[in-house]
């Protein structure tokens, strides 16, 4: 319901101050103060004519009245003109303007039924926003807590003891159902005629005491897996107690190879083995008549190596027909060009050829030949820092190894043990 004082108060405050804004802007309007000046020069003009309307010079005086006052009131200095406005009968007149202008403005405004509204949210607004202010000095939360409170107990206690559900009937004397936002868990056992899963179910045994339903694709899927799973099972079973009894047969009665056939054709017969076995894996054989090999091959963990027409000893990569490596030193025997041989090394490696573990014929590896005994045809060569003293052939050659001023340079043998001097001339 809305206060009549409060708002007859309300208006009039709110026109007041409309008033008071008007008279403001009255009292500056250049118009206006014009008018109001033109008014007062014309009264004060009037005055001063009446006083002197018989003098002589009456038409001098008057324009010197009419400009002196207007002079005076461009420069704001008319004295004494307070004695020809009254501030009370202005003050009065306002006042009774004003207070005719509030009563008309609260008997039209009191017929608008949307300025109405507009008061009424306002002194609403009004208490609101009082009522609030009052309330935040006051500290409500204990009183409310201690409300809540004692409406809390009374309802859990009428719950525990008066609780009834027409779905649910609470005959346990201990917590048998918990509720939490991951699970439900249910304390002991769940009895229910119908269980219907949405998503996955785990169950740590299973048992089933009625009927299952044999004709949906869970079934399908689940024997399927059981079948494949058996029939596995079995099979490795199965395979292995075959095995075990054939091996057995085998060591006890042996087998009869001249009843097994590859492609109709004995695999043993007598000591031959049938022309079909092209690939074995034999890793050892007794005296072989023939052997054919067509391909590369390796013998003795790469002892030994034949390939592309050329054989390699202890390398799998010969470089001539035969290549013989022994740790860092190769030997190859080859063709060196068209009807030539060539025996040696394609390395920076000497070669010494001797007998009886001793060398006797020495290549360097810079080209130089050393022979430590040598004879051409009948006859030897060789060299001595003095006559020879052993029995020679007619015609053999002992070259002086230590040649000095004496003009001997070599002897030769003419026969046991004599030996000619050769002097140079």
């Amino acid at each position: 319901m809305l206060d009549t004082a409060a708002i007859e108060q309300l208006v009039r405050q709110q026109i007041t101050e409309q008033v008071n804004e008007q008279i403001s802007v009255t009292l500056g309007s250049d118009q206006w103060l014009a008018s109001f000046e033109q008014r007062i020069i014309e009264y004060v003009q009037a005055r001063v004519m009446a006083k002197f309307a018989n003098a002589e010079y009456l038409p001098e005086i008057t324009d010197t009245v009419k400009s002196s006052v207007a002079e005076l009131f461009r420069r704001g200095v008319v004295p004494g003109i307070d004695q020809y406005v009254d501030n009370g009968t202005i003050r009065r007149t306002i006042d009774t303007a004003v207070e005719q202008l509030v009563d008309s403005s609260i008997e039209v405004l009191g017929k608008d039924p949307v300025w109405l509204t507009k008061i009424e949210q306002q002194i609403n607004q009004s208490v609101v926003d009082s009522v609030i202010r009052q309330f935040g000095h006051i500290d409500l939360n204990p009183i409310i807590k201690e409300r809540v409170d004692e409406h809390m107990t009374v309802f859990k206690q009428d719950i525990l003891n008066n609780f009834a559900s027409t779905g649910i009937s609470d005959q346990a004397n201990s917590c048998q159902l918990t509720i939490t936002d991951d699970a439900v868990v249910v304390e002991n056992q769940l009895t229910s005629r119908d269980l219907n899963v949405s998503n996955a179910a785990v169950i740590k045994d299973l048992v089933v005491k009625g009927s299952v339903n044999i004709d949906n694709p869970s079934w399908n899927l689940l024997a399927e897996g059981i079948s494949e799973k058996t029939i596995d099972k079995l099979s490795d079973k199965w395979k292995t107690l075959l095995t075990t009894q054939v091996a057995e047969e085998i060591r006890s009665n042996g087998i009869d190879f001249d009843t097994v056939k590859i492609d109709g054709e004995p695999l043993v017969s007598g000591n031959t083995l049938a022309k079909s076995i092209t690939d074995t894996n034999i890793r050892s054989v007794g005296a072989l008549k023939t052997l054919t090999v067509d391909g590369e091959s390796t013998f003795n963990n790469q002892t030994l190596a034949v390939l592309n027409k050329r054989i390699g000893v202890n390398t799998i990569s010969p470089e001539m027909a035969l290549s013989v490596w022994d740790e860092e030193v190769s030997i190859v025997i080859g063709k060196n060009k068209a009807n030539e041989a060539y025996i040696g090394t394609n390395r920076a490696q000497g070669i010494v050829i001797g007998v009886n573990r001793q060398s006797q014929i020495e290549l360097t590896s810079d080209g130089l030949t050393r022979i430590k005994q040598l004879q051409v045809g009948l006859h030897r060569i060789a060299h001595a820092p003095q006559v020879p003293g052993y029995s020679g052939t007619k015609g053999d050659i002992v070259f002086n190894s230590d040649p000095n001023d004496s003009p001997i340079f070599a002897w030769v043998c003419i026969g046991g043990h004599r030996w000619k001097t050769l002097k140079s001339v």
